[in-house]
């Protein structure tokens, strides 16, 4: 699983294993995603055989340490992906020899070793630019409903009903998608389509906050609160509860007032932050509640 902040950074986007591409490049080249360069790059891939070997002596030797996607499993092993034993591993040799070195010894014969290592170097291959992930298969089918509902539903009526009702705002809320992934960045996010009378996340406004709450603070020390129809350079105008329509020129000399335009997602992002975890637990579970909600 992938940490929120991550997941807010690249809303990934996603959090579920990552589909590894086992097949030769085009043009039967026997190399890598790229030719010339780094090593996973110019290292001949094994044949297709061998790698289908190898990756399901990996599944069933490494995996439960090192993550079926070479991520690593968080406190109990590490990330191979940016590995310098897989880097500079040739023909097995260096991988055959961490495995003998491993804290629980993983005997495999010199044949099978190097299928696990010719598998793991069929990953590196398929790896991009500065370091970036392994490519995926053609839009693979990610599975992010790997969190507990019941957790997620606790979760949801101690830090979100205040806000959101599941008769109004939050009524079948997961209709609304056919995809799972959608929703979480939806709602991590702070931009699912909330409608029927609830609170809802807050709209995004426009141009200086426009469509968004303001104070003026006027020189005398008078508030003027209401919402912003236009704020510039040269002007704010906001129309208060009453209707009333208020113009503050802001191009004069001296003194100007005071603007405060209020974020309406202020509230939702101090949330999000607050569901970052080392697992994502929290985020996991009231997506897995949320999809629930037809």
């Amino acid at each position: 699983m992938i940490s929120t902040k991550s997941f807010l950074t690249a809303c990934v986007a996603g959090t579920a294993l990552v589909c590894l591409a086992l097949a030769q490049p085009p043009g039967g080249r026997g190399r890598g995603g790229r030719a010339g360069g780094f090593t996973q790059y110019t290292r001949p891939l094994a044949p297709a055989d061998v790698l289908a070997r190898g990756r399901a002596l990996y599944e069933s030797n490494c995996a439960s340490c090192h993550a079926s996607d070479l991520r690593g499993v968080a406190g109990k092993g590490n990330n191979i992906l940016h590995s310098g034993v897989t880097m500079n591993d040739k023909k097995g040799e260096l991988v055959a020899a961490e495995l003998k070195k491993h804290a629980q010894p993983i005997n495999l014969s010199e044949n099978d070793a190097e299928g696990v290592a010719e598998y793991i170097h069929s990953v590196l291959a398929t790896m991009g630019g500065q370091g970036s992930p392994p490519r995926t298969e053609t839009n693979p089918e990610l599975n992010v409903l790997v969190g507990d509902a019941k957790a997620g539903e606790a979760y949801f009526g101690k830090h979100c009903a205040t806000c959101h009702s599941l008769t109004g705002d939050m009524k079948g809320i997961s209709s609304k998608y056919s995809d799972p992934r959608a929703l979480q960045n939806g709602w991590v996010g702070g931009t699912l389509p909330i409608g029927g009378g609830g609170r809802g996340f807050g709209g995004r406004g426009g141009a200086g906050g426009v469509g968004n709450q303001a104070t003026v603070t006027l020189t005398n020390g008078q508030k003027v609160e209401g919402r912003v129809v236009r704020n510039d350079d040269y002007i704010i105008i906001l129309t208060t509860a009453d209707g009333t329509r208020k113009v503050f020129p802001l191009d004069i000399k001296g003194p100007k007032p005071t603007i405060v335009v209020k974020d309406p997602q202020e509230a939702h992002k101090k949330m999000a932050m607050a569901l970052d975890d080392p697992d994502n637990k929290n985020m996991h579970d009231v997506t897995a509640y949320l999809w629930t909600l037809k």
